[in-house]
């Protein structure tokens, strides 16, 4: 009788690996096309791979065992549902509502960190008309970029976007720029290019082609006079 409910209980445990295992490999899938589908600037299916997503992994690292690797995937996870409403534009809808927003973030996930902190400066870009206004704006970023860097022992993008908005400031309070913030970009490829800038002097640019192999050969004895005899 032991023998036997020993067998059921490998059985089941089995069957509940192989469906897990179905529904992570399921799970992976949906998420390649949601990113093929991001790359395209279509928010809507990785959005619904991403919550799916979430649920899965908020589920699974509750189980003995299992929660903390799953803790770091549902912590990429959350971050990169932030991004998708960041590029929406849907600033409100990341930033939490107190005082400090990046305070409210857990202190392990620097990157829904940075996510907030940028849709903490994008939400006050778009209010920045004035003076008072711009520098409210610029305030509210530097301090949630300073919360990101205090969370981390190293993170490039928000040192440089911290800096660049003391610079900011510091040229708005003595008169170098008028109120007012840069425009934010469209979409995560950046701005559009365009053609080069004209350049007067490019027509006296010199072009050196390379030598093929037998004018270098020929260009080796350039110079090489005959023999000098000695006279006597």
């Amino acid at each position: 009788m032991k023998a036997t409910a020993g067998y059921l209980f490998g059985v089941l445990m089995l069957a509940l690996l192989g469906t897990l295992c179905l529904g992570a490999g399921r799970l992976d899938r949906d998420m390649a096309h949601g990113q093929q589908s991001f790359v395209a600037l279509n928010y809507e299916e990785p959005d619904k791979a991403l919550e799916t997503a979430e649920r899965y992994f908020e589920f699974g690292s509750q189980l003995p065992g299992l929660g903390e690797p799953l803790h770091g995937s549902l912590h990429d996870v959350q971050a990169r549902r932030a991004a998708l409403r960041y590029w929406q534009h849907q600033y409100g809808t990341i930033v939490p509502q107190q005082t400090d927003p990046v305070s409210g973030v857990p202190v392990d996930n620097i990157e829904l960190q940075l996510v907030v902190a940028n849709a903490v400066y994008r939400a006050g870009q778009a209010t920045a008309k004035d003076r008072q206004t711009t520098l409210q704006a610029l305030d509210a970023g530097i301090q949630a970029y300073l919360g990101v860097l205090k969370n981390s022992s190293r993170h490039e993008d928000a040192a440089y976007n911290y800096e660049y908005l003391n610079r900011l400031r510091d040229d708005l309070l003595k008169g170098r720029r008028k109120p007012g913030l840069p425009s934010p970009d469209d979409n995560p490829h950046g701005r559009a290019g365009g053609p080069p800038p004209e350049n007067p002097e490019a027509g006296k640019l010199k072009i050196y082609i390379p030598l093929e192999s037998e004018e270098r050969e020929k260009a080796g004895q350039a110079g090489r006079g005959a023999p000098i005899k000695r006279k006597g």
